[in-house]
């Protein structure tokens, strides 16, 4: 069945190139991409969602006498492709030149057989839409008795979640490519009644998934995710801002995410291209402390971001980005390379791996902290990636002697990038494993705190 798919994929990929040859296109990339999904959730004993689809598209990069345009369509139909394409290059022509545009270099291509990265699971692929309601109304029964346990319950939620996703990559200078990738997750949401601040509630939320069935459907997983979900709404009972000043902050790895993606995204090609990035002429410069190392990791086995080709057909690599504070590379696609005038290295991130800087993880790390902030969750703020000004606003816990003092909420830290990374005190070796950024704890040494008045 796998194989007829990629088949017809394949197909279509090489018509839409063949009609574009016929266009008038001196260059192409077609992608095809064909998923199939459910997503379940349960609310207080009741269904709230259940969607269940296929989904299939064709998107076509042309480069027709010297302009560029990217287009999709859903309608994969013989009879449709032809005209889409040739409509598809009829509005290219339209355009204004841009003579920087091209494929990538054919001797960058990745070349085959694709390697085993683990993203395929046969059972969870054939699971059936009914095995994933189960999971929703089973997490959503044990959110509700770890609720209770907690506090007095407002409401509870379960959410079962799967894809299956294939993709294909054909070029007109020659590559041809294809990926296939399952993934699945059971989410849990409480909601409790603050019983020391009459009136207001606190959620919690915790997730588990990857790409294989096994283990993640058993009672004591979901079981494990529930508790974790109502542990982290009860927690946030009594929550106050802490004191204002220039205190530790420690970063729960979750939470840790919006910083590193924050920072990723001034390393990329249209933001560099934009002069939208405080990174911008700081390649081979120390931006961060020594103890910041951070990599591109493709071929990482099982990661949410593993690939061995990226959106150009370029063959995927380590990519280091920054190294002992030092910025070591950005992320360049071809046309982004050439508009900078640096070497390109792949037009988008993969799994991003950042080094510890000892074994300990964010329970340790807070053990460690004298008087400082926990940050949990961010809560809106903004980022000004032109200037590295930040202002954020937090949810965690208030430390005094590396023990949680009091929830906290209404508090602000602000600053700029450069300040922030140079302080890094401490990289944790407790990487967030469900998300491709695969953040860990880190402790900053001294940052600005708004909160309910002077230390």
């Amino acid at each position: 069945m796998a194989e007829n798919t990629l088949g017809m994929m394949q197909s279509v990929a090489e018509a839409a190139l063949a009609a574009a040859k016929k266009a008038g296109a001196g260059q192409a990339a077609a992608g095809v991409s064909r998923s199939r999904f459910v997503d379940v959730a349960f609310r207080d004993g009741a269904l709230e969602k259940a969607q269940a689809s296929t989904r299939q598209s064709l998107s076509l990069r042309l480069f027709v006498e010297g302009r560029y345009a990217a287009h999709s369509t859903s309608d994969l139909r013989p009879e449709a492709l032809g005209e889409f394409v040739r409509q598809a290059a009829a509005l290219t022509r339209q355009l204004e030149p841009d003579p920087e545009r091209s494929l990538a270099d054919p001797t960058r291509h990745a070349q085959g057989p694709a390697p085993d990265l683990g993203l395929w699971d046969a059972p969870l692929a054939e699971s059936p839409t009914a095995h994933w309601v189960e999971i929703a109304r089973r997490m959503e029964d044990l959110a509700r008795a770890a609720g209770a346990q907690a506090g007095q319950l407002v409401n509870a939620s379960g959410n079962g979640y799967m894809e299956v996703s294939r993709e294909l990559l054909a070029t007109s200078d020659g590559f041809l490519g294809s990926q296939e990738e399952t993934g699945g997750f059971a989410v849990a949401g409480v909601v409790l009644m603050d019983p020391e601040q009459a009136g207001k509630r606190r959620s919690g939320y915790w997730w588990q998934g990857g790409h294989g069935l096994a283990g993640l459907d058993q009672e004591a997983t979901l079981a494990g995710i529930a508790a974790e979900a109502a542990q982290r709404a009860a927690r946030q009972f009594g929550a106050r801002p802490g004191p204002s000043g220039r205190f530790p902050v420690l970063v729960e790895n979750q939470a840790a995410m919006r910083l590193v993606g924050d920072l990723l995204a001034c390393l990329s090609g249209p933001t560099l291209q934009q002069g939208k990035s405080y990174l911008r002429d700081q390649l081979g410069q120390v931006v961060a402390g020594p103890l910041l190392t951070i990599s591109d990791e493709p071929l990482l086995p099982g990661g949410f971001g593993s690939r061995w080709y990226d959106g150009e057909g370029v063959a995927a690599q380590s990519l280091p980005l920054i190294k002992a504070g030092r910025l070591e590379n950005f992320y360049l696609d071809t046309y982004h390379a050439r508009k900078l005038q640096l070497a390109p290295t792949t037009g988008g991130g993969s799994n991003v791996v950042l080094a510890p800087s000892h074994g300990l993880g964010f329970g340790r790390m807070l053990a460690g902290v004298k008087r400082g902030l926990a940050v949990t969750s961010f809560l809106g703020g903004n980022f000004n990636s032109t200037t590295g000004d930040f202002s954020y606003g937090v949810q965690g816990l208030w430390i005094e002697d590396g023990q949680p003092a009091h929830a906290v909420e209404g508090m602000n830290l602000a600053g700029n990038f450069a300040e922030l990374w140079q302080g890094l005190a401490a990289v944790g070796n407790d990487p967030f494993p469900y998300a491709k950024l695969r953040a860990p704890s880190l402790l900053l040494a001294e940052v600005q705190l708004a909160g309910g008045g002077l230390a």
